[in-house]
């Protein structure tokens, strides 16, 4: 499990320049599967952007670098731009069903995946 930032945290690292992410869930399809998630970002000084992502899930035990996997669709990631974080958050949760408590510091996706990863793989 990664460490959560406050919602403090989440600004103050936004507002210099820092990305936060956010695991949202994956979904079982027929012969895949697809893992979801978002990340926030600093687009200039007073915007902030959501961007979601959906990939297949590729990882193992050992692989767990979700930004690296292969989109679902390399086209459809959908992005939004805010003036404010309490807005892009906001819109985060409306839509994507965050939570506003499970922002992680940008590039520790790994961590919440490697949870994911044990849940669907608890002999591994």
């Amino acid at each position: 499990m990664a460490l959560y930032l406050s919602r403090l945290e989440l600004q103050a690292r936004l507002h210099i320049g820092k990305e936060a992410e956010q695991w949202i869930g994956y979904t079982n399809e027929d012969d895949y599967t697809v893992i979801k998630w978002i990340y926030l970002a600093q687009e200039d000084r007073h915007q902030y952007s959501v961007n979601y992502v959906e990939s297949f899930d590729e990882g193992d035990e050992h692989w767990q670098q979700v930004p690296e996997f292969s989109l679902l669709d390399p086209d459809a990631e959908e992005s939004a731009v805010f003036d404010s974080v309490e807005e892009a958050v906001n819109f985060a949760v409306h839509t994507y069903g965050a939570s506003p408590d499970r922002f992680i510091p940008g590039g520790m996706l790994a961590a919440e995946y490697a949870t994911y990863w044990q849940q669907k793989s608890p002999s591994v």
